[in-house]
C-alpha cells in the first residue's frame, strides 16, 4: 500500500523526502544534497563521452535557493538518492526528456553512415547500440564471426578505434569494454556516445 501524507512529516522547507534511485531522476527532478540544507534540480542531461554500463547520463543541476550550478557526474543508477517533492504521497517517476546532445549525436551517426549501428530510443533520446557482450549484434547473420564482425564495425564507427584484421572476438570485447570504461581515457572515446541496451542491472 503506498504511503500517505499522513505517513510523512515535512522538512524546515517544507518539501517531503522519498528514497529512490538515480534511474528514476530526469530533468525536474529535485534532489537532497548529503548536507540537506541544498535542493539540487536537474535541468539538463547529456551523454559525454561514452556511457558506462549501469550508469546515469552526465547531468547539470541548479540549487534552488543560491542558483549555483553543478555538474553531476555519471551515478550507479540503482544507488539510493534522496528525492524531494511537495506532495507527500508523489512516488511517479517522472518521463525523461531527451539529452542536450541527442539531436547532435543523430547527425553525427547519419554522417558517419552509421544509422544501421546505433539508434535513438523514442522515449529516452538516448543514442543506443546492440549489447555485443550478451551476443547481440547489428547483423542478420548469428555465431561467434559474425559477433566479431559487428563489434569491429563498432568499434570503428562509434569508437573510431581499428582493430586489426583477424583480431579474436574476445579481444574486441575487452577493448570494447575499456572503451566505455572511464579509467581507460584514452581508449575508445572517439566516434560517437551511446548506451548499450538491453542493461541487466540485477547485478550492480
Amino acid at each position: 500500500m503506498r504511503p500517505t501524507s499522513d505517513d510523512f512529516e515535512p522538512r524546515r522547507d517544507g518539501w517531503f523526502e522519498h528514497k529512490g534511485t538515480w534511474q528514476e531522476v530526469t530533468v525536474g527532478t529535485v534532489i537532497a544534497s548529503r548536507k540537506r540544507s541544498e535542493r539540487w534540480e536537474i535541468i539538463s542531461q547529456h551523454h559525454g563521452q561514452q556511457v558506462e554500463y549501469g550508469h546515469t547520463l552526465w547531468m547539470r543541476a541548479r540549487e534552488q535557493n543560491t542558483g549555483a550550478e553543478f555538474i553531476v557526474e555519471p551515478r550507479v543508477k540503482t544507488s539510493v538518492v534522496t528525492i524531494l517533492t511537495q506532495d507527500p504521497a508523489d512516488f511517479a517517476t517522472a518521463d525523461p526528456t531527451y539529452p542536450t546532445d541527442s539531436e547532435s549525436i543523430a547527425l553525427l551517426v547519419e554522417k558517419l553512415g552509421a544509422t544501421h549501428l546505433a539508434s535513438r530510443d523514442l522515449k529516452t533520446g538516448e543514442i543506443t547500440c546492440p549489447y555485443y557482450e550478451a551476443g547481440e549484434n547489428h547483423l542478420d547473420e548469428i555465431g561467434d564471426g559474425a559477433l566479431r564482425r559487428g563489434l569491429a564495425e563498432h568499434l570503428k564507427f562509434a569508437h573510431n578505434l581499428n582493430p586489426p584484421e583477424g583480431t579474436v572476438c574476445i579481444d574486441l570485447s575487452h577493448v570494447h569494454s575499456q572503451s566505455h570504461d572511464p579509467k581507460h581515457p584514452s581508449i575508445g572515446k572517439g566516434g560517437f556516445p551511446h548506451r548499450h541496451i538491453p542493461e541487466d542491472l540485477t547485478f550492480l
